[in-house]
């Protein structure tokens, strides 16, 4: 306890004050447009610690608001250079004012801080109104190493240095519903923990769900400290919260490496996915291209030994997706396009499941755990090429059963099944199996890529096939008899699907669609050339800035290569015109927007907790379209989701349908 009376001794003895910069606040009056009354005032920094402060001032009277910048470099002159050097800490937000205190964490240990306050009333321009400095000490271990609650070990947030626990209001999760929770700790070696009245914690003490407490790791030598939260968290969105903790807290950042995770799915109260609440051991890496360089990741799950687990109400399989949905702020465009595939009868479309997601402790958002485009049970359920057919089994020289590779060669097994996707040439990666023809090929910047059968089943004869009857089918698309049922291109498409893949991305103008990137066709045993299943539509239906994309109106995927050659066969129009005239007498475009309406429902609360997590409404983040920073709340990015596809339906339906 003496040390840490000593240490606050130290600390507000050491509180830092500099004076109002210019000696008053005349000088603002020539930086901004408006009056900011003379006023005495410091900046105080007190509570210093290894990774923050407490600052603390007057507040201005009147309508002012508040930004601080901190930064070891400088770079902070003004409120403009600051932002634009990553310097400030806490910034301008209407529905965040500061009343005259902040605390700032998350700072670099043994630095010495310039710290500035800017003011302004709301909508001007910044001025510098205070400023101050610390000197932060090195960490020299005043570390809190682990914590326990009810014996359970928390998740730590290195980024927040929090230890944390989620549980679920009104969820037993087999045992009594749990108000209080006893909490336990181990600190680094002579270090001992205070709380924010500089009381000695005791080795264990209780805490109440919701709660969290402040507690300073204090080292007894060197008296450095360190701040930490322990908090009990609520999350009950009405959706269910996904649970992943990797081995050592290791970030989930390589696209190819999996790393060990304990992943847990906690049921909410209203889930409306009714089973499948999982917990066990998985594998996890991130997943996509740009999206894995977005802060808000996405992740591909999967068991090590390949067996088979049910996630939530979907089929059992393997392996499983969670889709971040950044750059989508109605997190909702992948889904519901999926799900209208689905109803318009694809033999498959991903089924995806919202729910809210924690990696480490750190809560993520709102993801929609689903499931991938592959060749299964319950996905494209089709017999598949084995390379690992075993005729018999030979003895290897130390006596082990080694069974004898056949590699598919029937004519029956070379027919099929397999996947393959059109890709970009900026997306390529040297591990991938690739082919080419005349209008898909490298110089022109895409390519088809063989995505089953996988390189272990994937024999010379099998990569020969596929790759000659893409070929053969493009060539028959494009010769003088392309119109003819029997040798045309009908005689290695299967027309159903091309019409409904294309019906499905003309609608949502999806700008990869056009032939330049993540298009999947599969070709079953026996079967023809089909299109599908549909793919990423995060930045389809109107989210997007170039290609022409954000206009609803105009044809979009007619100009493809394949595409444009197939509207020239008069036939091939009919029978598009009267497919859509099908779904749209169906009811199927009003059940496409009801399940809108409802799915914003759903989210209500998690949307919330994800925007409050990641403050980007207002913001256009790239490629969001040109009218992405006008649009400030949840409510209205759902309204010009469904504003788009009625403006988009209505151009199509005129144009398809015109005398």
């Amino acid at each position: 306890m003496k040390i840490y009376q000593k240490l606050c001794f130290l600390i507000f003895a050491a509180v830092l004050t500099v004076s109002c910069v210019g000696e008053d606040l005349g000088a603002l009056e020539s930086k901004t447009v408006l009056n900011i009354p003379a006023h005495s005032s410091s900046l105080a920094v007190s509570s210093i610690r290894a990774k923050g402060f407490t600052v603390s001032w007057a507040d201005l009277q009147g309508d002012f608001e508040y930004a601080l910048a901190a930064s070891y470099t400088g770079n902070i002159g003004t409120y403009e250079e600051a932002l634009e050097n990553n310097h400030i800490v806490v910034d301008f937000t209407p529905d965040s004012t500061l009343n005259g205190s902040c605390r700032v964490t998350g700072l670099i240990p043994g630095k010495d801080y310039e710290i500035k306050l800017f003011a302004r009333r709301k909508n001007t321009r910044a001025a510098e109104f205070l400023k101050a400095g610390a000197a932060l000490p090195y960490i020299d271990d005043a570390e809190l190493l682990s914590v326990w609650f009810d014996d359970e070990e928390a998740f730590y947030d290195r980024r927040e240095d929090s230890f944390t626990t989620i549980y679920l209001p009104m969820i037993t999760d087999g045992r009594e519903n749990r108000d209080e929770y006893t909490v336990t700790y181990r600190t680094a070696r002579q270090c001992r923990l205070f709380d924010e009245s500089g009381e000695l914690l005791p080795e264990e003490f209780t805490l109440r769900a919701g709660e969290s407490v402040i507690v300073a790791a204090v080292h007894e030598r060197t008296e450095a400290a360190r701040d930490y939260i322990i908090a009990i968290r609520p999350i009950d969105n009405g959706i269910p919260v996904v649970m992943i903790e990797t081995e050592n807290q290791r970030p989930v950042i390589s696209r190819t490496d999996y790393i060990g995770a304990y992943v847990k799915i906690l049921d909410s109260d209203t889930n409306p996915y009714n089973e499948g609440i999982f917990e066990g051991e998985l594998i996890i890496r991130a997943r996509g291209s740009l999206s894995a360089q977005r802060p808000k990741r996405s992740f591909i799950i999967r068991t090590e030994d390949s067996s088979n687990i049910q996630m939530l109400d979907m089929y059992p399989a393997e392996d499983w997706i969670l889709l971040s949905n950044f750059t989508d702020k109605t997190l909702m465009r992948n889904y519901i396009a999926h799900e209208l595939s689905r109803a318009m009868g694809a033999v498959f479309s991903p089924r995806f499941r919202f729910a809210d997601l924690v990696v480490n402790g750190d809560y993520l958002g709102t993801y929609m755990l689903g499931e991938r485009i592959k060749i299964d049970k319950g996905r494209l359920d089709l017999p598949k090429i084995r390379a690992e057919a075993r005729e018999r089994v030979k003895i290897d020289r130390l006596g082990r059963e080694i069974p004898e590779i056949r590699p598919a060669s029937t004519p029956e097994e070379l027919t099929g099944s397999y996947i393959a996707e059109l890709r970009s040439t900026s997306e390529y990666s040297n591990d991938e199996i690739i082919f080419e023809t005349k209008r898909i090929r490298w110089s022109m910047g895409s390519y088809f890529r063989v995505r089953q059968p996988g390189p272990a089943n994937l024999t010379e004869d099998s990569y020969n096939y596929i790759a000659q009857y893409v070929n053969d089918a493009e060539d028959a698309l494009y010769s003088d008899d392309f119109k003819d049922p029997q040798i045309g291109y009908r005689a290695y498409f299967e027309v159903e699907t091309f019409i409904d893949w294309y019906i499905l991305n003309e609608l949502f103008k999806r700008a990869e669609s056009n032939f330049t990137d993540k298009i999947y066709f599969y070709k079953p045993r026996d079967g023809k050339l089909s299109m599908g299943p549909v793919w990423d539509f995060e930045n389809a239906a109107g989210n997007i800035s170039y290609g022409d994309c954000e206009n609803p109106e105009g044809w979009h995927v007619r100009s493809a290569p394949w595409f444009m050659r197939l509207f020239l066969d008069e036939a091939f129009e009919r029978e598009f015109k009267a497919r859509w005239n099908a779904v749209k007498s169906s009811g199927m475009f009003d059940d496409m927007f009801a399940l809108i309406d409802s799915t914003a429902e759903l989210l209500e609360r998690s949307q919330a907790l994800n925007f409050t997590r990641w403050p980007i409404m207002g913001i256009n983040i790239w490629p969001n379209d040109t009218g992405a920073a006008s649009r400030r709340t949840y409510a209205e990015e759902v309204d010009y989701f469904k504003e788009w596809l009625t403006e988009r339906i209505e151009w199509m339906d005129g144009e398809i349908n015109k005398q």
